[in-house]
């Protein structure tokens, strides 16, 4: 990415993470579970992506994906190996950033993630600025 000035990254960029949930029927295609679809507004068969993004002002870069595989999908549920929960995928996206020598002037979250106090923790261990939105009934306080 850097090689191309189109796609060099500037210094003060913001790292987004996100989520992008999509219909899907059938048993052919993996991660697919009864689950909250963002496009339509409400819980239906699909799969989901976690996402990152680089913006830094002028230009936003789509930099990893990750297929969240719904338990469901999973031959042993939550306890199979390969089930991780979307804060744990957005930590490991955030984590390939960071490998990269990227350092992002602040992590852009929504409330699905800002409300999720370990996730915050692990941001804030890992010395990352974030905003984000919380639920109106947040009760610890210092997040």
């Amino acid at each position: 990415m850097n090689k191309c000035s189109q796609t060099r990254i500037c210094r003060g960029f913001s790292l987004i993470v996100d989520d992008s949930g999509h219909r899907k029927s059938g048993n052919f295609t993996s991660g697919v579970g009864r689950q909250y679809i963002g496009e339509i507004g409400k819980t239906d068969n699909g799969n989901v992506v976690v996402t990152t993004h680089l913006y830094d002002g002028k230009k936003s870069l789509p930099l990893d994906i990750e297929l969240y595989q719904h338990a469901t999908s999973l031959p042993e549920g939550k306890k199979d190996s390969n089930f991780k929960k979307k804060p744990e995928l957005a930590l490991n996206l955030i984590d390939k950033t960071l490998e990269r020598d990227y350092q992002p002037g602040i992590v852009l979250i929504d409330s699905g993630y800002g409300n999720n106090t370990s996730f915050l923790i692990e941001l804030e261990e890992r010395k990352l600025k974030y905003l984000g939105g919380l639920a109106k009934k947040r009760t610890r306080e210092g997040y």
